[in-house]
């Protein structure tokens, strides 16, 4: 999939949202030293911070996104509700459906987080205080509830679910919504709860969970990348949904709908700072962009966008139009980072390397780039974390091909390669054999085509000598280059 994305436009929608609303307070302060008292540090608080988090951050990203939301939760009768509920009022969420409970508190996490001495930088968090009641809501409360479902959902172009199984939402009250928005031909979209039987999502357009809620709903492990289509499939099969997101950390989103779709949408290398926030950040982006009608996978890969954006901000932390439209402006001059120089690219290692992330190589001339390039470069991605592709200059592909080649200059073949979301890197190299660069580049994988079995592979002794993997990619018969230029030339204009 290219960068020629856009975000389409979302000003006005009315988005339902569902789900537990949480009031997150985060006391800011500094460690100087370790308590008399235990071997503890001491926080000195400097600063103190109260935003909305879950569903009631969903809200308040939606607003940031000209979206219309209108909310359906519970509270305590507490002053922590009524901050909460007010704050989200003067954001401009309407929150007629947030009905008071006086036998349960307001859920309230309390994180405290601290830096070093007077640096006042390397902010990490200590310890986080949950304040909550997780019993189910009485049937009073679900009967409050159900109403408020029946009275906003007319009005809603799409609804957003975010169960934490702190029980509010019980069968009844998400099987109102989904029934209303099969009803109604509106989205329903739902990040679940932890749990090993989804049943009681049965019908939604769409569930977002992440690797671990995955492998607990279904009973496998999603440890390597041929599980992901399955999983994500069998989500959709077993419980009748249209499609479902699932969220892989540092691999990035698997998208699989009923109609047999599947893409694996990698996610670009960053420093992760906190990844709170982040499955929200997925659900709302997602969910918006399938409101406002918008291609489900390109709803994906703006969702994985966003979530890249979230990891590297503490906190829970609002995304808006504004940020995104830089971001995806800044993936449409994808030469400016992708494509990089021998001067550069090793520092550009060396941070991945730090970072725990593996190094993944493969090279050619990917002159009139075709199917079969793309399953290699898709394969070799998923091997590791980063791709780098070593791409031969203009000289050294006469050398290998002849005359007449390349087709396409080496400037234009590696921007058509680096718009690609599989490559991370770009590097042009000279010799027509690829040893040199693979010994610059020192790969943790190097991946070549499956038709390379049984020949010697430059570069393949050296990567096992440091315990390195050779791994060879199936190939997609029947394309090729050579073939596709000797069909070219047989059309008649």
């Amino acid at each position: 999939m290219s960068s020629d994305l856009a975000l389409p436009p979302t000003g006005g929608l009315r988005i339902l949202v569902l789900g537990e609303i949480v009031l997150d307070r985060y006391l800011f302060g500094a460690i100087n030293r370790i308590s008399p008292e235990a071997p503890i540090p001491v926080l000195q608080v400097m600063r103190r911070e109260e935003r909305p988090g879950n569903a009631a951050f969903v809200c308040a990203n939606l607003v940031a996104l000209g979206a219309l939301p209108s909310l359906v939760s519970v509270t305590g009768t507490d002053m922590n509700g009524t901050l909460l509920t007010e704050s989200l009022a003067d954001l401009g969420v309407e929150t007629r459906g947030v009905i008071q409970d006086r036998e349960r508190p307001t859920i309230v996490k309390e994180r405290m987080l601290g830096w070093v001495q007077s640096a006042q930088r390397g902010t990490q968090q200590l310890l986080r205080v949950d304040s909550e009641d997780v019993r189910p809501i009485g049937p009073e409360v679900e009967r409050a509830l159900l109403e408020a479902i029946e009275e906003e959902a007319p009005a809603m172009d799409g609804a957003l679910v975010c169960d934490l199984n702190k029980g509010v939402l019980t069968p009844a009250v998400l099987r109102a919504l989904i029934d209303a928005g099969r009803r109604l031909g509106k989205p329903v979209v739902i990040d679940p709860r932890l749990a090993a039987d989804y049943s009681l999502y049965r019908g939604a357009t769409a569930l977002t969970p992440n690797r671990y809620e995955t492998e607990r709903a279904l009973g496998i492990s999603l440890s390597r990348p041929d599980s992901w289509a399955a999983a994500a499939r069998e989500l959709v099969e077993r419980y009748e949904l249209d499609m479902t997101l699932v969220t892989l950390d540092r691999d990035g989103l698997f998208l699989a709908s009923r109609d047999g779709d599947a893409v694996h949408l990698a996610t670009n290398p960053r420093e992760v700072y906190d990844v709170t926030g982040a499955g929200d950040i997925v659900l709302t982006f997602f969910g918006l962009l399938l409101a406002a009608r918008c291609d489900p996978a390109v709803a994906a890969q703006i969702a994985n966008i966003a979530a890249g954006v979230e990891v590297t901000k503490q906190g829970a932390a609002i995304i808006g139009r504004q940020e995104i439209e830089k971001e995806l402006d800044q993936r449409h001059e994808i030469s400016a980072h992708k494509i990089v120089d021998a001067d550069e690219l090793p520092g550009h290692l060396e941070a991945h390397r730090l970072a725990g992330r593996r190094i993944c190589f493969t090279n050619g001339c990917f002159d009139l780039l075709h199917a079969g390039h793309i399953k290699l470069l898709e394969f070799a991605r998923r091997q590791g974390d980063v791709l780098v592709v070593g791409l031969n200059s203009d000289d050294s592909v006469r050398q290998l091909k002849g005359e007449g080649r390349p087709v396409y200059p080496q400037e234009d073949r590696a921007r058509i390669l680096a718009a690609l979301e599989a490559v991370d890197y770009v590097i042009v190299f000279d010799n027509p054999r690829a040893e040199g660069i693979i010994r610059f580049v020192r790969p943790d994988v190097l991946v070549k085509g499956e038709d390379y079995r049984g020949q010697t592979l430059d570069g393949g002794e050296f990567v096992h000598s440091y315990g390195g993997r050779v791994v060879l990619a199936p190939l997609l018969h029947g394309r090729g280059t050579t073939g596709t230029i000797a069909r070219l030339g047989a059309i008649k204009l």
